[in-house]
């Protein structure tokens, strides 16, 4: 879905949705609460009332986003790992249009189809951000910096481009600059993230890299 932030020129959505049947506590924090990294505080106070109960949860996820990471070699030695700067929500832009993806869920939340099934929101504030007035956007915003996550879907870290490109690691047939008998076949030489679910992409990248390496070899006539 678009937000009123997204630019006429683009011809994709700034906003997906992912709906699931459950929240973090229905399994009554046995498994998704770990994975979560949910503190004690976050669990007791906002998560356990909801054990077990019947629940659906709709995440607003960022397509395309502007804040931009880095990813650093942490010394010459190839297996100490390297440094990440995630560089999350740095851009204010990333941050206003995900608050307007939570208020598009509270809209949907209202409409008769989900009142048919006599569903309503949950109304407790969310541990850090009780001192904003609930569904407001200042308490949108708390709550998108507070409880943020990914999906997967990282790309970008060995960037696709021409020699002259100072940030391209591999060139278009996906050999590593530099480097003899090297390839990297995955997200990560994405130059920019698609607009959807990276899994089909990826596949999509090893058959294409798998054919340019026979043809090198002469396999493909």
């Amino acid at each position: 879905m678009n937000t009123k932030y997204q630019n006429a020129s683009e011809d994709w959505p700034d906003i997906e949705f992912h709906f699931t049947s459950g929240t973090a506590a229905s399994d009554g924090g046995r498994q998704i609460r770990r994975i979560h990294g949910l503190n004690n505080r976050v669990w007791h106070e906002h998560y356990k009332p909801l054990s077990f109960r019947d629940t659906w949860t709709a995440f607003p996820t960022l397509l395309r986003p502007k804040s931009k990471g880095l990813i650093k070699l942490r010394s010459k030695n190839p297996r100490d790992y390297p440094l990440f700067y995630h560089n999350y929500l740095t851009d204010p832009d990333d941050v206003a249009r995900l608050v307007e993806g939570m208020k598009l869920v509270v809209q949907m939340s209202e409409t008769k189809a989900f009142r048919k099934l006599g569903t309503h929101l949950y109304t407790k504030p969310f541990p850090g951000c009780e001192h904003h007035v609930i569904f407001s956007d200042p308490y949108w915003e708390c709550l998108v910096r507070h409880y943020t996550e990914t999906i997967y879907h990282y790309s970008g870290t060995a960037k696709m481009g021409p020699f002259w490109d100072p940030d391209a690691v591999v060139d278009p047939e996906l050999r590593v600059y530099g480097i003899k008998g090297l390839r990297v076949a995955d997200c990560s030489i994405m130059p920019i993230v698609i607009s959807g679910n990276t899994n089909a992409p990826a596949i999509m990248i090893g058959e294409k890299v798998s054919d340019m390496i026979k043809l090198d070899w002469g396999y493909v006539r």
